[in-house]
């Protein structure tokens, strides 16, 4: 007995749909997980080609897709995108994915002015462009129980520090609040807002196998891969995430949860120096 995500049917949008090899690809990962559930998807991405190119692969694999070309750093546009997605959806939405973003490097106190707003304004406020477009949809959207969701792509920079990347990592870190907000204020409306944040997910491994537990020094179970994040975005945006909401979901390996002592044996060695006093 196989269970519902509750998807068969649903009125799907991923912005940022458009796959580039060297990156992780997470918007063509949504897309085609949402797809495979069962929804029809509307793939918007800035670029025409990339747009098709999803959504070609989803009717490809026998799915239900369109493409839309809009811009996410403008906000008239991407409402035309949005509202151009619901029309042919038939008026309403069931679930909305935005995974736009990039990053400027350099130390904090070198970024550039203009790198800071640009940061800011691609990582955080299209997101809130996009939300503000789609919540009306939203509304309207949710088929009953289920609900209707919104998800957003946030960071593992989010919840520590974003070294050589600050512009980027203040930016998810406001996603995190935003889906907070929306999520509080439009609960009433059966809408669940929540954040996927990201570790260390490396371009062009989407197809990776899993690979060897604890192979890896940054990541204690095994470093994240592209189908991860569209993983956990689809369970945000199923039956099953019901009574979820304002939640960021942490995809690290276990990074975050890595101790900062060292390695095991310096761990062991602090251990033994302890008085006994601090023994369970």
């Amino acid at each position: 007995m196989a269970i519902d995500l509750g998807l068969e049917g649903a009125r799907a949008v991923v912005v940022g749909a458009g796959y580039l090899p060297h990156r992780a690809g997470h918007g063509r990962g949504s897309a085609l997980n949402l797809a495979e559930a069962g929804a029809t998807v509307a793939c918007i991405d800035i670029n025409e080609e990339r747009a098709n190119a999803t959504a070609q692969e989803i009717v490809d694999k026998g799915g239900k897709a369109f493409p839309v070309v809009g811009n996410a750093l403008d906000y008239e546009d991407i409402e035309r995108a949005i509202d151009e997605a619901a029309e042919k959806l038939g008026g309403a939405l069931d679930v909305v994915v935005d995974i736009v973003g990039t990053a400027w490097w350099g130390a904090a106190a070198d970024t550039p002015l203009e790198e800071w707003d640009k940061s800011l304004h691609t990582n955080l406020t299209q997101v809130f462009y996009v939300a503000r477009a789609a919540v009306p949809h939203l509304i309207k959207g949710g088929r009953g129980l289920s609900g209707s969701s919104f998800v957003a792509i946030a960071s593992a920079d989010a919840l520590q520090s974003a070294k050589w990347h600050v512009a980027y990592g203040s930016a998810k870190a406001g996603i995190v609040s935003l889906v907070k907000t929306f999520a509080d204020e439009y609960g009433k409306y059966g809408i669940r807002f929540n954040a996927v944040a990201p570790g260390n997910v490396g371009g062009g491994n989407f197809e990776a196998p899993r690979g060897e537990f604890g192979s890896d020094w940054i990541n204690p179970l095994a470093p994240p891969r592209g189908q991860d994040i569209a993983n956990a975005v689809l369970f945000l945006s199923s039956a099953l995430a019901d009574r979820i909401t304002a939640q960021t979901i942490l995809v690290d390996g276990g990074a975050l949860a890595k101790t900062r002592w060292g390695g095991d044996e310096d761990v062991q060695a602090i251990a033994a120096r302890m008085p006994a006093e601090y023994e369970d």
